[in-house]
């Protein structure tokens, strides 16, 4: 309760101080697939979201979180996500780190995770990024979870952005470990002179000995606020959180 208390205190500071940040607040809606020992499984997860971020000097800030709910055939939870970052930003570059935490009601899964995280520029109109994170997660059993993520964002025009990432990770739990794979691509545009922006994604996520894969897509709708176009509003709010292994399954990116 406390965990969510602070979101929705986070949410209503977006809301209520646009002009001392950029941000954005947002819904979204997934699909999700889990294949886990030949047995399918889909889910539909709708999610509310937000995040906005700030700087003084070299200094650099970004909070974010999300909070929503996802239903399957027998049942279905709630949960949210809630992640901070902090990091020295270099003009062409930004290198931080990043805490986040995220519970799966009902006892679904629960991730903890922090690590560190940079951002560069190759170009005016691209950047490449990686992450690597631990922490712990809980999905049947508790497992030690490390990933390694590394992607690329390109901006086609001011107000259109598209991205991808490949990751590989390892989980260890239950006497044994097994290692993990992940990709994703995703899109952002913004067509109208209004600030809100349309967001598309794919995301899949392996663990081959364990026969255990998750593919999910999403689609959403933001609220941009602060001024500026999508490159700007990225450039306040870099980092997207990283995810442990409870919620690269469930399709919580």
């Amino acid at each position: 309760m406390k965990k969510t208390a602070l979101l929705a205190a986070a949410a209503a500071m977006m809301m209520a101080s646009p002009a001392a940040a950029q941000g954005y607040l947002g819904a979204e809606y997934g699909g999700t697939n889990i294949d886990f020992f030949g047995t399918d499984t889909d889910g539909d997860r709708w999610e509310g979201e937000g995040a906005f971020g700030w700087n003084s000097g070299s200094f650099g800030g970004q909070i974010g979180g999300s909070f929503g709910n996802i239903e399957f055939d027998t049942d279905d939870a709630d949960y949210f996500n809630l992640n901070g970052h902090l990091y020295w930003d270099g003009g062409a570059w930004k290198v931080g780190v990043v805490a986040a935490q995220t519970e799966v009601d009902d006892g679904n899964g629960e991730d903890t995770t922090y690590g560190l995280e940079a951002m560069f520029d190759t170009s005016p109109n691209s950047n490449i990024f990686a992450a690597y994170t631990m922490g712990e997660s809980e999905f049947l059993i508790d497992w030690d979870v490390w990933n390694f993520d590394a992607g690329v964002n390109f901006y086609a025009s001011p107000n259109m952005r598209v991205g991808g990432f490949v990751g590989t990770g390892n989980i260890d739990g239950g006497g044994g470990d097994a290692d993990s794979f992940s990709f994703g691509v995703n899109g952002e545009f913004q067509p109208w002179s209004a600030p809100v922006s349309i967001t598309l994604g794919w995301n899949s996520f392996e663990v081959e000995d364990l026969d255990l894969e998750s593919n999910a897509f999403t689609v959403g709708a933001r609220w941009n606020f602060g001024g500026g176009t999508l490159q700007d509003r990225n450039n306040a709010t870099p980092f997207s959180a990283p995810t442990g292994l409870a919620s690269r399954l469930y399709g919580i990116w």
